[in-house]
């Protein structure tokens, strides 16, 4: 996952999820998920995520949807769609779904700063 690498190197914990039935189950039900050093209360919140458009069992748009169903605590964190499509289409689904901010792949890690920067992540 060149995300994930990519977070790690800029100091970033991150929870990795396969699919999106996996990413909304974590979300429902947050706990450390082997992160060290983290506090019960810190790990019970996500400071943004990250989904993939294309994603087996659940794609990214149908995680966005259910994920601004839940709760207000999770339902306000900022959501990041990734994808190797630009396809107008699914990008303004996005927007419909309600996520924050939409990035191309390929990634960049001065694209991804610069996106944590405008939620104040960085």
């Amino acid at each position: 996952m060149v995300i994930g690498r990519m977070l790690s190197k800029m100091n970033f914990e991150t929870v990795k999820a396969f699919n999106g039935v996996e990413a909304l189950n974590i979300l429902k039900n947050p706990k450390c998920h082997g992160i060290i050093g983290c506090g019960a209360e810190r790990c019970s919140m996500f400071s943004a995520i990250i989904t993939d458009l294309n994603m087996p069992i659940m794609d990214g748009l149908d995680l966005i949807r259910n994920t601004r169903k839940m709760e207000d605590r999770i339902a306000k964190v900022p959501i990041i769609m990734i994808s190797s499509s630009d396809d107008k289409d699914h990008i303004e689904e996005g927007w419909k779904a309600g996520m924050n901010d939409f990035m191309g792949k390929p990634l960049s890690e001065a694209r991804l700063l610069d996106v944590f920067k405008t939620y104040h992540l960085a």
